[in-house]
């Protein structure tokens, strides 16, 4: 029922410190030149980059026809192991990435009735406000 909607792609650098981040954006650039491929628009929505050029976090929307058919099987753990350009001393390394690939959500109206709220104010005094 979702394959029709657009992605909301998120990676996140898991084990591996440095590498892992590094490995989150060649994943990364992978999904844009795919998407790019299929002619499917990328957004870049939140990034949270790392000195060396990586990423700890990544979310884009990817929007076209078929996205959420094309890439939910990308979901899950991706792991990479190889000597990375970190490593001085030639050894292998393993680096894990977590992608989360969800459907676009539909837009829902909510009312809420006034009169099913219930506000209340307080005041306290002392350092912080503690103990209210």
């Amino acid at each position: 029922p979702n394959d029709d909607k657009n992605v909301i792609l998120e990676i996140r650098a898991g084990t591996g410190g440095e590498e892992a981040a590094l490995f989150a954006a060649v994943l990364f650039r992978m999904y844009v030149r795919y998407a790019e491929r299929l002619h499917w628009k990328v957004e870049l929505l939140d990034s949270h980059p790392t000195d060396i050029g990586g990423f700890k976090e990544v979310t884009a929307a990817i929007n076209g026809k078929g996205a959420y058919s094309r890439l939910k099987y990308e979901r899950g753990t991706h792991r990479v192991q190889r000597i990375p350009t970190t490593e001085s001393q030639g050894r292998v390394h393993t680096s894990a990435v977590t992608v989360a690939v969800l459907p676009e959500a539909e837009e829902v109206d909510v009312f809420v009735d006034p009169n099913d709220l219930r506000i209340d104010v307080f005041r306290s005094s002392g350092p912080g406000g503690q103990s209210v």
